[in-house]
């Protein structure tokens, strides 16, 4: 990433989307995983709000002026989680100017490729197609989050990622996502690293953040790392 090369100073984020990316706070788990692997910090933000779409955020939740007065090293952008299937024009359409946007603030657009509904995983397939469409339109990379889902699940009978509702991802779910995320950010594998993060308080329960054995962890690491090399080749 372009970014990394300019300092040793954290790398600042700037996640737009809804309840997708904000559960379990999945950010702070980025943040952790990267504390504990050694690269460089991660310093997160978000613009986020329960079910909004990209094109809300561009209309209506103050997300522009947040790029253009933080002037982030990256910018996440995350859809609601169907529009890039019933609507993929408009997804397409405003994650570009989202890009655009984040070009001009001299910050690298990042999309955030999301995961099927649990009751429907063929779902992925359409979610994949949209999100590589916009990002061929954009120019944008992509952290494929959805694809680790995708493998996670296939690759062991019986994994849960979701919560009850079948939409929103449990603690397990959400850690994959940063794992992603993290491979995705450093180019560096998260195999290794640890499956228990605390946000850094006085290790009271509610600091923890994430708590899996170590074989789960391992097993959810190879995942995001499997994803991440295998879409790698397609966003040049």
């Amino acid at each position: 990433m372009g970014a990394q090369a300019d300092t040793d100073g954290p790398i600042s984020i700037l996640f737009i989307g809804n309840s997708y990316t904000y559960f379990n706070r999945m950010t702070r788990m980025l943040q952790r995983l990267s504390a504990a692997a050694g690269t460089r910090p991660i310093r997160p933000d978000e613009c986020t709000a329960g079910g909004r779409t990209l094109s809300w955020h561009w209309r209506r939740s103050g997300a522009r002026g947040r790029i253009r007065r933080a002037r982030p090293d990256l910018v996440v952008l995350q859809e609601q989680s169907v529009t890039p299937i019933y609507d993929p024009d408009r997804f397409a359409r405003y994650a570009g100017l989202f890009c655009g946007r984040a070009r001009a603030a001299g910050a690298e657009p990042l999309l955030f490729l999301t995961w099927a509904r649990r009751y429907a995983p063929e779902m992925q397939d359409r979610l994949t197609e949209a999100y590589m469409r916009a990002a061929r339109r954009s120019g944008a990379r992509v952290a494929p989050v959805g694809e680790a889902w995708r493998r996670a699940l296939a690759g062991r009978r019986g994994l849960v990622l979701h919560t009850p509702d079948a939409s929103h991802p449990n603690r397990a779910g959400s850690y994959l996502a940063a794992c992603v995320f993290h491979a995705t950010i450093h180019a560096r594998s998260p195999v290794g690293l640890p499956g228990r993060l605390s946000a850094g308080g006085r290790g009271r329960r509610r600091d923890v953040l994430v708590s899996l054995k170590k074989s789960d962890a391992a097993f959810l690491q190879r995942a995001a790392w499997g994803a991440v090399k295998a879409f790698a080749p397609r966003e040049r």
